[in-house]
């Protein structure tokens, strides 16, 4: 894989990842629902990604990308007391240049984490649901922050389900196959802003590090400042843009286990191009969607050719998670 080191301008046009519309997968009949989830199947397999249009409603995600601005622009002490813990499964804010990954300089974006309410009486979990679920902090500005970002990130969430069902569609299981997997909820949101950059960065230093995402997909929405940079299945990696009513779909790490590979997990980072001076603020929101945790991930017998063998071995979706998090927790600091 080309290191993360490498520049902007290595990158290949957006153009070459496929935009679907999913309006007649949520209306339409069989027949239609089998039509688009094979167009996703597709595109997963040979872009590692597509743009999903009609998923969300725009006017939806302007309203929280205009709530997230009006968060990020506060006082940084205002935005400190929503601060979270040095940990990578906080819910909250991390402020610029305090997100760390092994000895290289903190990164050049800011962040503010959300998932469903806790439930400390969520059932089938309890290995797993003290050391994964921790509550939300909500800063109280900007007014009415709190409700949208909610609003919008059960709009996700559906989107999400539907994708999976989709996703079962195109692999012949029972269409509810991925989304009863996936019912105890445990999607996270993160919302990250990238300022403008003033001054060359230091040696190393990143907008956002290369990595593949920990659940089953991930949807990422992105303002017109784009920015996003995808390695695809043919070794490219590939600049992306915003596309109105879009929303970019990858797949993530179980869905690359589950499918021995057929669904790759998507790599993807915000570099730092040699024209820095010129790059201009951005904002993003990831969606992440995460199975329960106490699912043992296995590849799927459809998954497997003849002459093939499972390329991950099973694991639970919680110890995943744990392992992970724990790589990070020891990664990222703030001082």
């Amino acid at each position: 894989m080309t290191s993360i080191n490498e520049l902007a301008k290595q990158t290949t046009a957006t153009s070459q990842i496929p935009i679907i519309d999913f309006y007649p997968f949520v209306t339409g009949d069989t027949k239609a629902k089998v039509a688009v989830a094979n167009q996703i199947s597709r595109a997963i397999e040979e872009m590692g990604c597509f743009y999903l249009k009609n998923g969300v409603s725009q006017t939806l995600i302007d309203q929280a990308f205009t709530k997230a601005e009006g968060f990020f622009t506060l006082p940084l002490a205002e935005k400190e007391k929503v601060a979270s813990a040095v940990t990578g499964r906080s819910r909250g804010y991390i402020p610029f240049e305090k997100m760390f990954i092994g000895e290289q300089p903190g990164q050049l974006h800011e962040s503010f984490s959300f998932a469903n309410e806790f439930d400390p009486n969520k059932s089938g979990a309890d290995d797993y649901t003290e050391s994964l679920d921790v509550p939300n902090q909500w800063p109280e500005n900007p007014p009415e922050f709190r409700q949208v970002l909610q609003q919008f990130f059960q709009a996700s969430q559906e989107c999400a389900l539907n994708i999976l069902e989709a996703l079962a569609i195109a692999l012949q299981l029972p269409n509810s196959y991925f989304t009863d997997l996936h019912s105890q909820q445990n999607h996270a949101g993160v919302f990250n802003y990238y300022p403008n950059i003033s001054q060359a960065p230091k040696i190393g230093q990143t907008r956002f590090f290369e990595h593949t995402d920990l659940g089953s997909i991930t949807l990422l929405f992105q303002d017109r400042g784009g920015g996003l940079e995808v390695y695809t299945p043919q070794g490219e990696w590939i600049t992306t843009s915003s596309v109105p009513n879009t929303v970019l779909v990858m797949a993530a790490d179980m869905m690359s286990r589950w499918t021995n590979d057929k669904f790759c997990a998507t790599p993807h980072r915000v570099s730092v191009p040699t024209n820095f001076q010129k790059v201009k603020e951005r904002y993003s929101f990831s969606f992440f969607v995460i199975p329960n945790y106490e699912v043992e991930v296995t590849c799927l017998e459809s998954c497997l050719k003849a002459d093939e063998s499972p390329k991950y071995p099973p694991t639970f979706v919680g110890d995943h998670l744990l392992n992970r998090t724990k790589d990070r927790a020891t990664k990222y600091g703030r001082s």
